[in-house]
């Protein structure tokens, strides 16, 4: 396995964690509370990790480039920092409503579904039989767990 293959695993953790924590923390200082925790402290994190790749051009030769630097800026810059906030949001509070098992499964549907329409659309890789034969096994499962949950 290659290591970037490991990163959407991680990523994947991450978000049953997130959510998860962020749900139990909600509990202490209510929903909100605890995602201004969590994006304080992702933006805190976001600034070090930065400052360490611009300090280290080799780690990370992208960051460390001064070329273009937030030029062009439109509206849709801004979109997936919101997109962020809807994930922080809505899966602690879909996961005390309906679980861990069924929020993560409705969002790995959605993933998939949306995964097949952006490579298609955007990145020009077509919706291959496998890959739309592959996602509709996934959301099959997915639909089995949430309707038997």
């Amino acid at each position: 396995m290659r290591f970037v293959s490991l990163v959407p695993l991680l990523c994947g953790l991450a978000v049953v964690a997130q959510g998860g924590l962020n749900k139990r923390f909600a509990g202490q200082w209510g929903l909100l509370g605890a995602v201004l925790m969590n994006m304080v402290v992702a933006t805190v994190a976001t600034f070090a990790v930065y400052a360490v790749a611009r300090s280290v051009p080799g780690l990370w030769p992208e960051a460390a480039s001064t070329q273009g630097r937030f030029s062009g800026f439109t509206f849709w810059h801004l979109l997936p920092g919101l997109c962020g906030v809807v994930i922080v949001v809505g899966m602690p509070w879909a996961i005390g409503r309906v679980g861990a098992v069924e929020s993560v499964l409705l969002l790995m549907a959605a993933q998939l579904a949306t995964s097949l329409v952006w490579d298609a659309m955007v990145e020009n890789r077509p919706a291959t039989l496998a890959r739309v034969l592959g996602s509709v096994v996934a959301f099959s499962g997915a639909a089995i767990a949430v309707w038997k949950g």
